[in-house]
């Protein structure tokens, strides 16, 4: 064999999330951004139990887990899945997993609501007692924004509405995390109304939430998801390890202009309220961590 003959391209194997829209998108989207550098293949090919000396990406939280659980040791890149999701997994296994988040970080949201906003300088927060460590590092954070918050706790149903009604006495806006006890379809409805009686409004916690009734959320897109995982396994085909997890390095905001209009908030442009937020944070972080 020639000596010049060109090294074999690296594998990556691709466990999809059993969406075959969603899986399709992502791969295509893949394996534009990684060209002729590497051959993208679906799980399937092998399967699962025979894949050894290859990165696999999963998607989405369950195609993560079952290949971390069925091939320990294999280098797994995780999309779609959440900080939350992935800590016990980084601390179990750190030189073996990682990820791009699919959630956005609180002071990206919050800042978000400071660009809509621009007086706003209190933040209301709902969680449970079990949820409220979520919010910590941007309660501790917010002050260099020259902003703060509170966290009104709602334990129970009946806890909600009360706490709600405090929470709006308090903040100029509520900012919702990730946090399902709170924020789920079941309440999500009472939560809007009783924060748009009060003509205050909610920022966050996902897209999904903006179609509901929330003002804005900022969001990373697929395309900017993809484009930091490429990163990550050119890093991988490098160095033979993968990078430790982290965010995309650009966001996008999505915003209800119906629900803008009716409280008569002037909304600036997505492309407006993404240029504030990032500013802030070059401000205070010249390395734009969000």
């Amino acid at each position: 064999m020639s000596a010049l003959a060109e090294a074999p391209r690296p594998v990556v194997y691709v466990a999809g999330s059993g969406n075959s829209a969603l899986d399709d998108h992502v791969t295509r989207l893949l394996r534009e951004r990684l060209e002729e550098t590497a051959l993208l293949l679906p799980i399937s090919e092998p399967p699962l139990s025979e894949i050894t000396g290859a990165s696999i990406v999963a998607i989405g939280p369950e195609a993560f887990e079952k290949v971390y659980q069925s091939r320990p040791g294999v280098p797994v890149l995780g999309l779609l899945v959440s900080r939350a999701f992935l800590a016990p997994y980084v601390e179990a296994s750190p030189m073996q997993v990682s990820a791009v988040y699919y959630d956005v970080p609180l002071l990206r949201q919050a800042l978000t609501g400071k660009a809509i906003l621009p007086q706003a300088i209190r933040i209301a927060l709902l969680a449970t007692t079990e949820t409220v460590g979520i919010y910590d590092a941007l309660i501790e954070t917010l002050p260099d924004y020259g902003m703060s918050a509170r966290v009104f706790i709602a334990d129970t149903p009946d806890q909600l509405i009360p706490g709600l009604i405090r929470a709006l006495s308090y903040g100029d806006f509520i900012l919702a995390g990730p946090d399902n006890t709170i924020y789920n379809p079941a309440n999500i409805k009472h939560i809007l109304l009783t924060a748009y009686r009060r003509n205050k409004i909610l920022i966050g916690p996902n897209q999904a939430y903006v179609k509901a009734g929330s003002l804005a959320s900022s969001y990373a897109s697929f395309e900017a998801m993809s484009s930091q995982a490429v990163e990550y396994l050119e890093h991988f085909f490098r160095t033979g390890a993968l990078p430790g997890p982290g965010y995309p390095d650009t966001f996008r905001v999505e915003l209800n202009e119906q629900v803008a209009r009716s409280l008569n908030i002037p909304m600036p442009s997505r492309e407006r309220i993404s240029n504030a937020v990032n500013a802030l944070i070059e401000d205070r972080n010249p390395e734009g961590t969000p």
